[in-house]
């Protein structure tokens, strides 16, 4: 970025110089603390005076002072930059604003964000609006351009013009574009997505890919087009394939993939591995996975596991800093850059006791004291579905037999559904199945009740019946063995314009409200912490044995993924494009 992030009168850089020569007092003065400096490696006691909401000065020198000045006593204390997560989702049930918050009480003072829902759903000026919102906060919030819906229905494709793309490129906070999904598209020659790619190429932005399990020959194909990172290394030789060819390799450890250990005790034994071209992510996770922590925990694991101290906070500061070009903003604590500041205990340690931010003190004794804004989030757009015209009937949820063998949907884990042709009991035409069996009626339902996709689902546990508004088609996603509990759940779920709701026994066990579009909620992070685990606890009891139910849900319609998936035309054969049961057709 070749503008500073934020942007500054003549007078205030006049001052900025004047206190960087003990001409000014300091605004505010960092005293006697262990400073690691990310960009040589040291740990060395020093000063740091600041100016408004940039670092003037960092060495042996105390700067000059007067009665205005802010003295913080950092003499037992260690200070680090503030963490940037590279790579978020930030509506995966919270909402931009409690992702950020929470983000902050953790030392996170920068986030980059997928766009992809809001880019769905709001106008271009609406979105302008809300990065504008976002934006007034003291954590950066920068966004991506998104190319692919992660889905092949039309309707939500129809957003994707190169027209939108391009206004959307352009804007100042749209880092770069991304993740990449329809590479397999683009390999094959889709004019709209290659226009869209080109488009990128042109505007000089990075663009970060979904390539998860790719040969070198793929990943040569995609960074000859441009591709600059991944985050979809799931072995240490993935990762060691993204490096070879130039790309900057994300660290994945979240919700669905926790796999931050296993790649750097894989890394570690490589000779000459030089680790500033690799990043840390918690990719958008759920939100029961941040009882951890967020970028802090992800430093803790990485140093836990043998990476060096220094290159683990490198991989959470300097390393995004210089890969969205904004090193000179961001990522060191250094004269010129914002005065983002942590202070540990030790940095063996790296959740913040205070944080810093824009040269304020931000969270102080655990608890977030710069201003946030209120959104309201009506004047975007975004509130809740609006009250269905139909009731959900527990015909609805019946599946039809094939007369041979179903193409059933097994969960291998949270993520991949494999296609399994199974004989099933049937009776009367229908599907039978028994109440302590692995298989459950599944459904993905359309929000306005036009048509229903029925199948089978192996693997999720036995349930009286679950419906969901979240998830990536924005549809409705039905799961149980009671077709009369799941036309309540989803009767219930729209009624209170979007949520979860998991019934039993003819009654809600758990419910959760996500009155931003289905998919987000208003509760601060701290209580969809407790809520989600609680979920997730009551589906393990009953069964669920992979990562994350929750991100489950929401892929039971990503077509981006293998290998059976359900649609608005119908049970889905991703690898072939083929059909195999149809949807129907409910007139809602």
């Amino acid at each position: 970025m070749s503008k500073p992030i934020r942007p500054f009168s003549k007078q205030s850089w006049k001052q900025l110089i004047e206190v960087s020569r003990f001409q000014r007092p300091a605004t505010a003065w960092i005293r006697a603390g262990q400073l690691l400096n990310v960009y040589t490696g040291e740990v060395c006691e020093g000063h740091i005076a600041i100016s408004q909401d940039r670092i003037a000065y960092v060495g042996g020198k105390e700067p000059l002072t007067d009665e205005q000045t802010v003295v913080i006593d950092a003499a037992d204390l260690t200070v680090v930059p503030g963490y940037i997560e590279p790579h978020t989702h930030p509506f995966q049930l919270y909402n931009p604003l409690t992702l950020a918050e929470f983000a902050l009480s953790r030392g996170t003072t920068t986030l980059i964000h997928d766009n992809l829902n809001f880019f769905q759903k709001l106008e271009p000026d609406q979105l302008d609006r809300l990065f504008a919102v976002m934006y007034r906060m003291p954590v950066k919030n920068f966004w991506w351009a998104r190319l692919d819906p992660q889905t092949t229905d039309d309707s939500l494709k129809r957003a994707f013009t190169p027209e939108r793309v391009k206004r959307m490129l352009q804007h100042p906070l749209v880092l770069q574009a991304g993740e990449l999904t329809a590479w397999r598209e683009l390999l094959d020659g889709a004019e709209d997505i290659e226009e869209l790619m080109y488009l990128v190429r042109m505007e000089g932005k990075p663009i970060e890919t979904h390539n998860p399990g790719a040969s070198a020959e793929t990943l040569n194909a995609v960074t000859a087009a441009g591709v600059t990172c991944c985050h979809e290394s799931i072995t240490a030789e993935e990762v060691l394939r993204r490096l070879r060819l130039g790309l900057y390799a994300a660290l994945r450890h979240s919700s669905i993939r926790p796999d931050l250990p296993d790649l750097v005790r894989g890394l570690l034994p490589e000779k000459n591995l030089s680790w500033s071209r690799f990043m840390l992510t918690t990719d958008g996770s759920a939100p029961f996975f941040f009882a951890h922590g967020f970028t802090d925990y992800l430093i803790r694991l990485a140093i836990e596991n043998g990476v060096p101290p220094v290159d683990a906070y490198r991989m959470a500061t300097l390393n995004p800093a210089v890969y969205y070009g904004l090193d000179q903003e961001l990522g060191g604590i250094a004269p010129g850059r914002l005065a983002d500041i942590l202070f540990l205990e030790d940095l063996a340690y790296p959740t913040p006791v205070k944080v810093m931010a824009e040269g304020k003190m931000a969270l102080e004794q655990g608890r977030v004291i710069a201003p946030l804004p209120e959104i309201d989030w009506a004047q975007f757009g975004i509130g809740k579905i609006p009250a269905p015209t139909w009731k959900a009937e527990p015909e609805w949820f019946r599946v039809a037999s094939t007369g041979g063998k179903f193409p059933v949907a097994d969960m291998i884990n949270a993520a991949i559904l494999s296609h399994r042709n199974e004989s099933l009991p049937e009776r009367n035409g229908a599907i039978v199945l028994t109440a302590h069996d692995d298989y459950l009626y599944a459904a993905l339902l359309d929000r306005q009740g036009k048509w229903i996709c029925t199948g089978i689902v192996k693997g999720f546990g036995n349930i009286h019946a679950l419906a969901s508004t979240y998830t990536l088609s924005q549809d409705i996603i039905v799961l149980g063995k009671d077709a009369v509990q799941m036309a309540q759940a989803v009767n219930r779920i729209m009624e209170n314009g979007g949520g979860i709701c998991l019934m039993e026994n003819g009654q809600p066990l758990f419910e959760l409200s996500l009155p931003l579009m289905g998919g987000m909620s208003l509760e601060n992070m701290d209580v969809l912490i407790a809520r989600t685990s609680t979920l997730v606890h009551l589906l393990r009891e009953r069964g669920h044995r992979h990562e994350d139910p929750i991100y489950s849900l929401l892929f039971f319609s990503a077509t981006h993924l293998p290998s059976i998936r359900f649609t608005r035309k119908g049970l889905l054969s991703v690898k072939t494009g083929t059909i195999l049961i149809r949807s129907r057709e409910l007139g809602g």
